[in-house]
C-alpha cells in the first residue's frame, strides 16, 4: 500500500521535501491510513504534519473519537488540533445541511492551523469509492464536464492533496487489518438521511452488482474527464488572453467574436470571466451563463443583475462584466452652473483697460476648465496668426476658441439635457446632442454625467469630443474666448 500511495502522489506530484502538511482526521478508516502513510514517507521527504480533528457534535461518542486521535498523534509525536462545534445548530443558523456545514467548518479550522504552523499543504483522506460517489452526486444534481472531472488529486494551486484517490476504501482497510491497526467506526455513516450515505450504502452496492469493477470505471471516467476538462480550459484560457481585456472590477470582450464562437466555448468564456469578477465559483449557475449569452443578441445598454453585486452590461460591440456601477453623477451638480457671463467678463476687461481676463472653474467630477477672454485688437499681427493657427488646430481636443462677438447669451457647464443640440456644419445643421453620443457609441450611462459648455440648449462644446461648427473666429474678430480643460495626463475623468 505504501508504495502504491508514494508511486501515485509522485505522479500527480503531491509533495516536495520540507513540506509542511496540515492532515485531516478524523480517526475513520480512511483518514488513520492517511495519518500513518504520511508518517511512514515522514523522514524520507523531511516532512512536518500536523493533525486536526474537529467533533461536530453529531454524536454522543464524539468525544471518544476525539481521545482516539489525540492518542494516536501522541504515539507518533505529531502535533494534534482539535475543535469542537455544534454544527447540527449551525446548519440551521445557516439554512444549510449538515453536511454542509460540516464540511466549512472543518475546511475553515484547516486553514486556521495552516495559517498558525505556516503549512503550505492541506492532505484530506478521499479516496476511490468517494470519488464513484462525488461523480454520481454530480450527476444526479445536474453538472457540466468540469464536474464530471470530479474531485482532483491536487487542488486549489497545489495546496489540497488527495493522496488516497488511487485507492478503494476495502484496500485501505484491508492495508489496516494486516498491520493490525484500529481505527474508529462513525455511525452516522450507515444514517441513509444523508445524501451520500445513500449512495453509498444504497446505489454503489447495486451498481457493483451490475459489474464489481462499477467504482473503478467511473473513477476512471472521473480520470478522463479531468483530461478533457484541462485541455478544453487551456483553450478558454487562450481565448481569454487574446480577447479579453481586464481591469479593476471588470472584464469585458467583442461581443461579435464571442458569438462567432462555438456556444460551448463562448459559455466558458462567459463563465471565467463571471467567476473572476466575482471572484468565487459558489452560486455562478448554467443558467446565469445562458442568460449572459442571450444578453450578447441584443441591443446597446441592456444588462442582467448577476450574485455578488456584478452585472453584465452590453455596450455596442462591448460585453463587460462588472461590480454594479453607482450614479456617481447623481447630486453631482444638482444645477446648471455659469462659467462665463459675456457682460461682466467685457466689462471687467474694459475697465481695467485689460487685454486678457482669465478665470478657471473646478468640476464636480474631477479636473478643470480654463477659459480666458482675449481681446484680439490689443495682439500684434503675430499673436493674432498664433491664435488663429491654435483654433484651426482639430487634434487639439482640449483647449478650443470661440468668437465673443457673436455669442450674446450667458454660458453654463452643466450636464447633458433632453433637448440639446449642437451644430456639426457651418450652415447650421443641428444634430440632437443624444444622437451624437449614440453615433459616437458613448455608453448610456457615460451620457449623462458628460461635462457640456451650453448657451441654452446649444451645445458650444463637449471637452474631449466636439465643439460646435459656429462662433468661428476671423482675422476681424475682436474678442476670443479660449476654454481648456485640464485635468490628470489631459484624460476626461469618464
Amino acid at each position: 500500500m505504501l508504495e502504491k500511495v508514494r508511486k501515485y502522489m509522485e505522479l500527480h506530484h503531491m509533495i516536495d521535501r520540507g513540506d509542511r502538511i496540515v492532515m485531516g482526521v478524523s480517526g475513520g478508516a480512511d483518514s488513520v491510513a492517511l495519518f500513518l502513510l504520511l508518517n511512514a514517507l515522514k523522514q524520507e521527504y523531511d516532512l512536518r504534519l500536523f493533525a486536526v480533528h474537529v467533533n461536530h457534535g453529531i454524536r454522543e461518542d464524539a468525544g471518544e473519537d476525539e481521545t482516539y486521535v489525540k492518542r494516536l498523534c501522541e504515539s507518533y509525536q505529531v502535533p494534534c488540533y482539535v475543535f469542537k462545534a455544534d454544527i447540527p445548530s449551525m446548519a440551521k443558523e445557516n439554512g444549510m445541511s449538515e453536511e454542509e456545514m460540516g464540511r466549512a467548518y472543518r475546511y475553515e479550522q484547516f486553514m486556521k492551523v495552516m495559517e498558525k504552523e505556516q503549512a503550505n499543504k492541506l492532505a484530506v483522506a478521499h479516496h476511490m469509492d468517494d470519488q464513484a460517489e462525488t461523480l454520481l452526486f454530480h450527476l444526479i444534481r445536474g453538472t457540466d464536464l468540469a464536474g464530471m472531472a470530479g474531485m482532483r488529486p491536487v487542488s486549489d494551486s497545489k495546496k489540497l492533496i488527495r493522496p488516497l484517490l488511487g485507492c478503494r476504501k476495502e484496500e485501505l482497510v484491508r492495508w489496516l487489518d494486516e498491520q493490525n491497526l484500529n481505527w474508529r467506526e462513525d455511525c452516522t455513516n450507515q444514517d441513509n438521511r444523508y445524501t451520500r450515505n445513500k449512495l453509498r450504502n444504497l446505489v454503489v452496492p447495486q451498481l457493483e452488482e451490475i459489474n464489481a469493477e462499477a467504482v473503478g470505471h467511473i473513477a476512471g471516467f472521473a480520470d478522463q474527464a479531468l483530461e478533457y476538462e484541462e485541455f478544453f480550459q487551456s483553450i478558454v484560457q487562450e481565448y481569454r488572453k487574446e480577447h479579453v481585456k481586464d481591469s479593476d472590477g471588470c472584464c469585458e470582450t467583442g461581443k461579435e467574436e464571442l458569438l462567432k464562437q462555438k456556444k460551448i466555448l463562448a459559455e466558458a468564456v462567459i463563465y471565467d470571466m463571471i467567476t473572476g469578477v466575482c471572484g468565487v465559483k459558489k452560486n455562478i449557475t448554467k443558467e446565469h451563463v445562458e442568460a449572459v449569452y442571450g444578453l450578447l443578441k441584443k441591443q446597446s445598454g441592456k444588462r442582467i443583475v448577476l450574485p455578488y453585486e456584478t452585472e453584465a452590461y452590453l455596450s455596442y460591440d462591448r460585453l463587460m462584466i462588472r461590480k454594479k456601477q453607482e450614479d456617481n453623477h447623481k447630486g453631482a451638480m444638482d444645477a446648471d452652473i455659469v462659467l462665463w457671463d459675456k457682460e461682466n467678463a467685457l466689462g471687467r476687461m474694459l475697465s481695467h483697460d485689460e487685454s486678457e481676463n482669465k478665470q478657471s472653474f473646478e468640476l464636480p467630477q474631477g479636473g478643470r476648465l480654463i477659459f480666458t477672454l482675449k481681446n484680439m485688437g490689443r495682439m500684434s499681427e503675430e499673436q493674432k496668426r498664433e491664435i488663429l493657427t491654435k483654433a484651426r488646430n482639430l487634434k487639439n481636443v482640449y483647449t478650443k476658441y470661440f468668437n465673443c462677438d457673436t455669442i450674446k447669451d450667458t454660458l453654463h457647464v452643466r450636464y447633458p439635457q433632453k433637448d440639446d443640440t449642437i451644430a456639426l456644419g457651418e450652415d447650421g445643421r443641428r444634430k440632437k446632442v443624444s444622437r451624437y453620443f449614440i453615433d459616437r457609441k458613448i455608453p448610456a450611462e457615460e451620457r449623462k454625467g458628460r461635462i457640456l459648455i451650453a448657451r441654452g440648449h446649444e451645445v458650444l462644446w463637449i471637452p474631449g469630443e466636439r465643439r460646435c461648427e459656429t462662433y468661428r473666429i476671423y482675422d476681424d474678430t475682436k474678442y476670443v474666448l479660449e476654454l481648456t480643460y485640464e485635468g490628470e495626463e489631459n484624460e476626461l475623468p469618464y
